[in-house]
């Protein structure tokens, strides 16, 4: 249905400033389309993971020395791709929300509900970090790192649930089907 390949690119975003992150969001950007044939709403989720794009290039490029650290373009990309990567992960976990709630699943819900919340609490706590000078320090960069590992781990165990809990056996049957004609 498109969970799987959401799971790996998120797993490839752990490597975002290496530029991972371009295979990463174009692998999201591909689940989330596969997504849209059962909810038209994952579109948007789909497009916001193509306006990561330019971040994750930029990133690498810079971590690489073919672009300077630190200039105006480079502050900008990284101020949009925070704005862009919680609105993603936001939309995308209301969006499992809704489906959770329509099938009278709680736990799947909450879970959605505490990813979104979790997310956004990161992408502002990163947005302070930059901001503020007196947050970066190196205690404070540390924590926030390792809240970003515990992210991502929280969200690949979540769209395995999505994945066990939303797709049904005929879902599977039939994609597989239509991959087979392909």
């Amino acid at each position: 249905m498109g969970f799987g390949i959401i799971l790996v690119g998120l797993a490839l975003l752990i490597g975002v400033e290496a530029g991972f992150g371009v295979v990463g969001y174009l692998l999201i950007f591909a689940g989330c389309r596969k997504l849209s044939r059962i909810h038209d709403d994952f579109n948007v989720c789909a497009c916001l993971a193509l306006l990561n794009l330019p971040y994750s290039l930029v990133s690498g490029l810079t971590l690489f020395k073919i672009l300077p650290q630190g200039n105006l373009a480079v502050n900008c990309l990284n101020v949009m791709h925070f704005v862009f990567s919680a609105a993603m992960i936001w939309y995308f976990c209301i969006r499992i929300r809704a489906i959770a709630i329509s099938g009278d699943d709680e736990k799947l819900a909450s879970s959605a509900l505490r990813n979104a919340l979790m997310s956004v609490m990161y992408y502002l706590w990163t947005f302070l970090v930059l901001v503020l000078p007196f947050m970066r320090n190196t205690v404070m960069v540390g924590i926030l790192a390792l809240f970003k590992y515990l992210l991502i781990a929280c969200g690949i165990l979540f769209l395995l649930s999505c994945g066990a809990k939303i797709t049904t056996p005929s879902q599977i049957a039939k994609e597989n089907r239509e991959n087979s004609k392909e």
